[in-house]
């Protein structure tokens, strides 16, 4: 897959529906499209990083529904939210976007428009499933059933997420409704077509002639081929949230909206418009066009979405006159060696691990496995420790720090670069090669070359031995050879971590630097080194899960539990008396990574002693309230025995909770009142708390069955 000559390259990972948060599965699409990006701008390609945000559709209008939102605000909510996850493990959008926006609905018009034009779009009756208890058409998010192709069950009612197939909802074997359980009925209804089947044979064509597409992705097609190509449906009934497609009413006799499938992939275009939208406010020529008209477009996703990607997307492209994007897919994410599972504690969101790791630590060892291969990656905590401690910091790290340390420490200028030609020659080689790996999308190769070059130059400090004489020229040289070895692998790693290549570069006075800056000639002043890498010390307790309950901090979730609860682990750092009232504490409690005021009723019940450095679980997402004139930013929750009279006698008990400070017990999100508080049901079993039925773990108490928790 070596790189052409265009000038203008744009690459994109998938765009994740805003309909909850993101987890490291999904992290692995962005490391990866986010990687490639980075070698090609170290190239001193003119690059363009694009993503963002899918806000459509029935995914996002189902966890709205949940939460007692609207599916915009929901939405909007969670596009903020990956902006922030994508962040923290250092992916470096250009223009991070929506799909509901003016520019992709625009776009979206201008498609349906263009291909109604070229007899690609059609009307016609249908048969569709329809919820007699809800009294709705369903869509196909709302269907769930078993995989009519491979026989998995609970399967959506459009696409099969086990083996990759498309199917029509009709097609599931017991189908069943997710608003009621009932059996759908079919009922007949007008939709929107778009005419794949015409496509074939120029679909067929692009496969044949694209050597770049990955093996295994061009067997599932050509069987898709052979099998024959359906029409697409590409309009939904209301409610649906979506653009309207105009004078719908009037041609199929009810208001329709475009089916988020054709919105979603324009997205990518969209995102390039805005981005560039906004440079030609600031007076700096840039048009969409450029990049997908003439540039080098290339697609990052996942094998559950080939179908749409490989199939809908290049045939609408293909009628529009648009070069179809290269696109490269990988597996699935798997931890321990099984799918990511609550009741393991292996479900990870982003903002959960990264509270435990450093993102880099991450990011590299998924560089270590992203080959062009589409098989599954296993994240085993085990091996994630061992690469992390052994390969990153011991190789790696260790070269770099200890060959900046000594030379910072003992010249502080390098004036002097031994002449190693053979060593050079064979560094070369290696570059050379991890660039080739980089453009093809092999970081597994890249690694390994990387590591190579640090072991080179790892056994020539070591052979040198600089420490016996320091000041003997020939040490110094050699030191100075090692430093340059050092500052071209921050080059060479920069795509896969960042954070470590600037701090190498820093010690060295530079930044900024590209590919075309490797060389075997810096010399000049040394600054102290940064520690380079964060070694991991202990892995996560994941044996506290509760079945089917636990989320990736070994937590309950709130949509496990069917209510909107946050409860995290706090620590009691500090008590005054509330000035305007003998019954209430002030309570400085911190949560890890902020501390919050808590106004709480307990002083007839437990001393200053009682309380202080007391850890124990707060409702950290209530409504902030002023009580008595100060304010409470959580409330603590106590369970109570009706009967008794006092702690010591027992009658209230804390909730003990052996997670860390700051650690989620119930992962929440959005803000709620005290009333909607009163309606979660707490119940207390053989000394286990449980909300609406379900274990909360880590969570203990005194309290006998029976209790009040409030």
């Amino acid at each position: 897959m070596a790189l052409t000559n265009q000038q203008k390259y744009l690459v994109t990972a998938a765009l994740p529906y805003a309909n909850g948060y993101l987890h490291i599965g999904h992290l692995l699409e962005h490391v990866q499209a986010d990687i490639y990006s980075r070698f090609l701008k170290l190239e001193g390609k003119d690059t363009l990083f694009i993503c963002g945000a899918d806000m459509h559709g029935t995914p996002v209008e189902v966890n709205a529904a949940k939460a007692g939102k609207k599916p915009e605000e929901f939405a909007t909510f969670f596009l903020q939210e990956q902006k922030k996850d994508f962040e923290s493990f250092l992916i470096n959008y250009d223009n991070y976007y929506t799909t509901h926006s003016k520019e992709n609905k625009k776009l979206a018009l201008m498609f349906f428009k263009q291909l109604k034009e070229k007899g690609l779009i059609t009307t016609k009756e249908m048969e569709q499933m329809y919820d007699p208890k809800a009294k709705r058409f369903l869509p196909d998010r709302y269907i769930k059933g078993t995989c009519p192709k491979c026989k998995a069950e609970d399967q959506y009612g459009d696409i099969c997420e086990k083996c990759g197939s498309t199917y029509s909802p009709s097609d599931l074997i017991k189908p069943y409704s997710t608003l009621s359980k009932a059996t759908p009925e079919l009922r007949k209804t007008t939709h929107y077509f778009f005419s794949l089947s015409k496509l074939s044979e120029k679909l067929k064509k692009w496969l044949n002639s694209n050597d770049g597409i990955q093996k295994e992705i061009k067997n599932w097609l050509n069987n898709w081929l052979k099998e024959g190509l359906r029409d697409w449906c590409i309009s939904r009934d209301k409610p649906y949230f979506g653009f309207e497609i105009p004078n719908s009413k009037k041609e199929t006799g009810a208001t329709k909206f475009f089916y988020v499938w054709l919105d979603a992939p324009i997205g990518y275009i969209s995102s390039t418009q805005n981005y560039c939208d906004k440079l030609a406010g600031k007076s700096k020529k840039c048009d969409w066009k450029d990049y997908w008209y003439k540039g080098n477009v290339h697609h990052v996703i996942g094998k559950d979405i080939v179908y749409f990607h490989y199939l809908f997307w290049p045939a609408m492209l293909m009628s529009l006159d648009i070069p179809v994007p290269q696109l490269t897919t990988h597996g699935f994410i798997t931890v321990n060696g099984e799918k990511m599972s609550k009741s393991r504690g292996t479900f990870f969101t982003i903002r959960d691990f990264r509270k435990l790791y450093h993102p880099e630590a991450l990011r590299f060892f998924y560089a270590s496995h992203i080959d062009r291969k589409v098989i599954d990656i296993d994240l085993n905590l085990d091996d994630f420790k061992a690469v992390t401690n052994n390969v990153l910091m011991g190789n790696l790290g260790n070269f770099c720090f200890r060959t900046l340390v000594f030379a910072e420490k003992n010249y502080g200028v390098i004036k002097e670069v031994a002449d190693e030609k053979k060593l050079i020659k064979q560094i070369e080689s290696l570059t050379a090669s991890v660039q080739k790996d980089y453009a093809d999308l092999d970081f597994k190769s890249a690694v390994k070359k990387i590591l190579q070059i640090s072991d080179l130059g790892n056994a020539y400090f070591q052979q040198s031995e600089p420490w016996k004489n320091k000041e003997d020229p020939k040490m110094k040289a050699a030191v100075g050879f090692c430093v340059n070895i050092a500052r071209n692998l921050s080059i060479l790693v920069q795509p896969i971590l960042p954070e470590f290549s600037v701090k190498v570069q820093k010690a060295l006075g530079e930044k900024d630097l590209h590919l075309n800056d490797i060389n075997f000639e810096w010399k000049g002043k040394l600054k102290k080194v940064e520690k380079l890498v964060e070694k991991i010390d202990e892995l996560p307790d994941l044996a506290g899960g509760s079945a089917g309950s636990s989320d990736s901090a070994g937590n309950v979730s709130s949509e496990q539990t069917g209510s909107s609860l946050h409860l995290k682990v706090g620590k009691v750092i500090e008590i005054n008396d509330h000035p305007n009232a003998d019954s209430l504490y002030l309570l400085k409690v911190d949560f890890g990574d902020e501390k919050r005021q808590v106004v709480a009723g307990l002083k007839k019940h437990f001393s200053v002693d009682d309380l202080l450095n007391r850890k124990t679980v707060f409702c950290v997402n209530l409504k902030k309230a002023k009580l008595r004139g100060e304010w409470s930013e959580a409330m603590i929750l106590i369970a109570e025995e009706k009967e008794a009279k006092s702690e010591k006698g027992g009658k209230l008990f804390f909730l003990d909770s052996t997670g860390k400070v700051g650690s989620n017990v119930l992962s929440g999100s959005k803000e709620i009142s005290f009333d909607d508080f009163l309606k979660v049901k707490f119940s207390i079993k053989q000394g286990k708390v449980l909300v609406n039925g379900e274990i909360l773990p880590k969570v203990t108490t005194k309290a006998k069955d029976g209790a009040k928790v409030s």
